[in-house]
């Protein structure tokens, strides 16, 4: 009895956090729907997972339609009628336990369900071609056999990794031609050249082969191979699952592809120069429909879901030396121009997923072990939060400023899949406190839903005067009348921090890298800002041997503010200013929604 109470008092604390965050209602009396409070897509439960839990929970009902809404942490079933989902509420809510860590699930009633199925809008990128059944599946295990990775230590988190001809290096996309590898790419390959030639393409012999194995639930971060370094065709060959890639246009176009097993790809033109295309890091993948709509066939990305294998992917590349002459200039690293005053939303949003999103991926489980304690004046901000409050951690991280408070809502939202799954990690023995996955520039929440916010180490990301204030816009759009955010941003001056070292003096424009057509300097850690808008580097570092896994760069955008300028951003987004201060390198402002 005591327990059955616990868990009504969890259910209804999960249906208000719905409400004030989501705007979602939950009703007590039966209806078709039902909304599963604490598990969706950013907690890996999908639909296998469900029809697991209906066989174990002996739901003997119709199988409802599972809705899963992107980075959510709940979802939805839609039932033929009240009774059903009535047998689903009885037989699951406070007892099912969703997986191996023993989470109860939570469920309540719900009248709506969003229509999640999105209509892709696009065609393929052009040059994209994709051979089905490339390879038999005889021929398939051969190469199963040939390149499954066996305990081989690798710097990225998400995958392994295994190079011949050339080492590809994913800090800058791209080789060095310098250094050539023993291991040259497998004799097997060439069955692959031949067959190639079958269907027309006359390509000749690569000579650099990176493979990748992933493990269900693992992916890859968008990107577009360097320009310079690599000729006009790249081919991938699938082995293993089938896997959705998502290609992504610097115009805002997006198109979800089906990369099935046994298949080979080849980029070229557009495909190979001007879109980026990754994999996200998920044990499952939409179902890809083909309708016809208005007497047109069209692309469905559907709410159904289909479970990940292993896969493994070999990547081919021909190498080449001198700048690029592509027509694609967006993406080029072969086209300089110097920083402008002002750069379009489609230039800003393309450095930041390159140079922000893109490498706290890659480094999201080193970035955390640097990161253990909260910094003092957020404890301080924090404590001084009255009970009751809701308290938004704006790009939280791995999690580490979220205090042991049971009095007080605290919601964490990143954007990185890697560093919200640390956050998870921290958070997850802390009563009231929850981890979601949201962008500062487009969170999905509701309007007035916080009481309290914090922002540290966030609006310096943004790359336009457009995009920071957005940000800001953002937090006041959040908070409650007379709530109060808590912002911090690194300063240019770092004279007065510990940031500098005694040893090191910077080296002016020692290297620069142009990201679109804009040309940024990459600063020297340890030194004083030379530049604002800089690259900054983060030095991934192997356990592996060095001659096997050689230490790894990447660079990090970031916009660093002047005395007064994140005062000033503060007011235009109508935030009142209550303090500002310096503190060991950053700017900080403590401001309040008037």
């Amino acid at each position: 009895m005591e327990d059955d109470r616990k868990h009504e008092k969890k259910r209804k604390r999960f249906a208000a956090r719905l409400n004030t965050l989501k705007g979602i209602v939950c009703y007590e009396d039966p209806r078709p729907n039902v909304i599963l409070c604490n598990v969706g897509q950013a907690t890996g439960f999908d639909k296998q997972k469900l029809m697991k839990l209906l066989t174990e929970y002996k739901v003997n009902t119709p199988l409802p339609k599972f809705v899963a809404e992107k980075g959510e942490s709940y979802s939805y079933l839609m039932f033929d009628k009240a009774e059903n989902a009535s047998l689903f509420y009885e037989a699951c809510n406070g007892k099912a336990q969703v997986d191996e860590n023993g989470t109860t699930l939570y469920v309540t009633f719900v009248e709506n369900v969003p229509d999640t199925d999105i209509i892709c809008k696009h065609p393929n990128p052009k040059g994209l071609h994709i051979i089905p059944d490339f390879l038999t599946e005889d021929e398939e295990k051969l190469f199963l056999n040939t390149f499954n990775i066996q305990h081989v230590e690798t710097t990225l988190k998400n995958r392994q990794v295994k190079h011949y001809g050339y080492e590809f290096r994913y800090g800058s996309n791209d080789v060095d031609l310098s250094c050539p590898l023993q291991e040259k790419i497998p004799k097997i390959c060439k069955l692959l050249w031949r067959r190639l030639q079958h269907y027309g393409y006359d390509l000749g012999v690569p000579v650099q082969l990176t493979v990748n194995k992933y493990l269900p639930g693992q992916g890859i971060p968008s990107h577009v191979d360097k320009h310079s370094p690599f000729g006009e065709t790249i081919l991938a060959l699938s082995l293993g699952s089938n896997v959705v890639m998502d290609w992504k246009h610097h115009t805002g176009k997006y198109v979800p592809v089906m990369v099935e097993a046994r298949s080979m790809m080849i980029m070229q033109d557009e495909a190979r120069y001007d879109w980026q295309h990754g994999i996200q890091p998920r044990m499952w993948d939409p179902v890809l429909d083909v309708r016809l709509i208005d007497n047109e066939k069209v692309k469905v990305i559907t709410s159904d879901t289909v479970q990940r294998e292993m896969r493994i992917s070999l990547t081919f590349r021909w190498t080449r030396c001198g700048p690029c002459k592509c027509e694609y200039k967006m993406l080029c690293d072969s086209i300089e121009r110097n920083i402008p005053e002002t750069i379009s939303n489609d230039v800003a949003s393309n450095i930041e997923d390159i140079h922000v999103h893109q490498v706290y991926e890659q480094i999201a489980g080193h970035f955390s072990t640097t990161r253990h304690k909260p910094w003092p004046k957020v404890v301080d901000f924090m404590q001084h939060v009255p009970a009751g409050s809701i308290v938004l951690d704006l790009g939280c991280g791995n999690g580490k400023n979220i205090l042991n408070r049971t009095d007080i809502l605290q919601v964490a939202g990143e954007r990185s899949s890697g560093l919200l799954e640390e956050c998870k990690g921290l958070t997850a023995r802390i009563s009231g406190a929850d981890c979601i996955r949201l962008d500062l520039l487009n969170t999905g929440l509701k309007d007035e839903c916080a009481d309290f916010i914090i922002c540290v180490a966030v609006v310096h990301h943004f790359s336009t005067q457009a995009r920071r204030l957005h940000s800001l816009q953002t937090i006041h759009r959040l908070l409650r009348t007379n709530g109060q955010a808590l912002i911090t941003v690194w300063a240019k001056d770092q004279t007065k921090s510990s940031y500098l070292s005694r040893t090191r003096a910077p080296l002016l424009d020692r290297h620069k890298l142009t990201v679109g057509g804009i040309h940024l300097p990459v600063h020297e850690n340890r030194t004083q800002f030379q530049h604002k808008d800089l690259l900054v580097p983060w030095n991934l570092r192997s356990k592996a041997p060095p001659l096997q896994q050689p230490d790894t760069t990447f660079l990090r955008y970031y916009h660093v503010f002047d005395e007064g300028e994140l005062d000033q951003l503060c007011r235009d987004a109508r935030l009142a200013i209550v303090r500002s201060f310096y503190e060991e390198g950053n700017w900080c402002v403590v401001c309040m929604k008037v």
